[in-house]
């Protein structure tokens, strides 16, 4: 168990697709490939001021994520993006920021807070020490 359990399944869900996008070279190679149906690993990694094998590490995390799949041919690579995936990620985030929106507008007192007034009849009862 790695304690994720314990986390709404959709916030778990929404974090690992951001862990997986959380690097410029990522993200980069994200918009390179919404041009094109498929690009040759070369031409992406050619974009980019990394060595190949880090640009291969890159387009490995964005395929565990489902963001990008892999096609031989030949002896060549062929990656595209997989825009219904990515389009999943961007609603959830949507959603997310919606919610946080909303919540942030019809704000409450947090249960157990301190109040101001608490704070200040703190302070009192310390300087009359």
């Amino acid at each position: 168990m790695n304690g994720l359990e314990k986390y709404n399944e959709s916030f778990v869900e929404l974090a690992s697709a951001l862990q997986a996008l959380a690097h410029p070279a990522r993200l980069q190679i994200i918009e390179h490939l919404a041009k094109y149906h498929e690009c040759p690993a070369g031409a992406i990694s050619s974009e980019l001021p990394l060595s190949k094998s880090t640009v291969s590490q890159h387009m490995a995390k964005l395929r565990e994520a489902g963001l990008i799949s892999c096609s031989p041919e030949g002896v060549c690579q062929n990656y595209r993006l997989n825009e219904e995936r990515l389009n999943q990620i961007i609603q959830q985030l949507e959603t997310f920021g919606e919610t946080v929106n909303s919540l942030a507008k019809a704000k409450t007192r947090c249960k157990n807070s301190v109040s101001k007034i608490q704070i200040e009849a703190v302070k009192s009862f310390q300087l009359a020490e």
